[in-house]
């Protein structure tokens, strides 16, 4: 008998769910996703309430230089692990920048612009007033590139 109690256990979970009606499980299952949705909403509309809100990329141009500025892997200009990845023209170029980090100081600027198209940072001395860090917001990644970079 006392071999036939955990066969006897284990049948038993499988009894309510042969005997629950479907329909009710999947409206209990609808009810939650909305109610979780609708929590995610009240969540973003509380956020903008108090003036927080969902930042969009920037689009910005290239300024403060004459013929191209450079873009790095890592904030800063050289340094072990570093490389330039691409160069780009000065003014007009309307680059899209998603974030900023702190570095190097270029020009009385630390903060360097992630171009999202390009995967590398620009210094914001080179990005136009468009490109704040207000505007931008601190990269996701912020202290692992200042630590890797040597900026720490």
């Amino acid at each position: 008998m006392a071999a036939l109690l955990p066969f006897a256990a284990m049948s038993t979970p499988l009894i309510a769910v042969r005997d629950a009606d479907a329909g009710e499980v999947v409206k209990g299952f609808v009810a939650k996703t909305a109610q979780a949705r609708n929590e995610h909403k009240m969540r973003d509309l509380d956020a903008e309430a108090v003036g927080l809100v969902k930042r969009a990329n920037q689009f910005c141009d290239i300024v403060n230089v004459v013929t191209e500025v450079d873009c790095w892997i890592l904030p800063k200009h050289g340094g072990n692990g570093n490389r330039k990845v691409k160069s780009l023209a000065g003014t007009r170029n309307n680059v899209e920048f998603s974030c900023y980090t702190d570095c190097e100081d270029v020009g009385g600027n630390t903060s360097w612009d992630w171009a999202v198209n390009h995967g590398c940072y620009i210094p914001g001395f080179y990005t136009d007033a468009t490109c704040t860090r207000r505007a931008l917001g601190k990269c996701p990644w912020f202290d692992s590139d200042r630590a890797f970079g040597g900026c720490a």
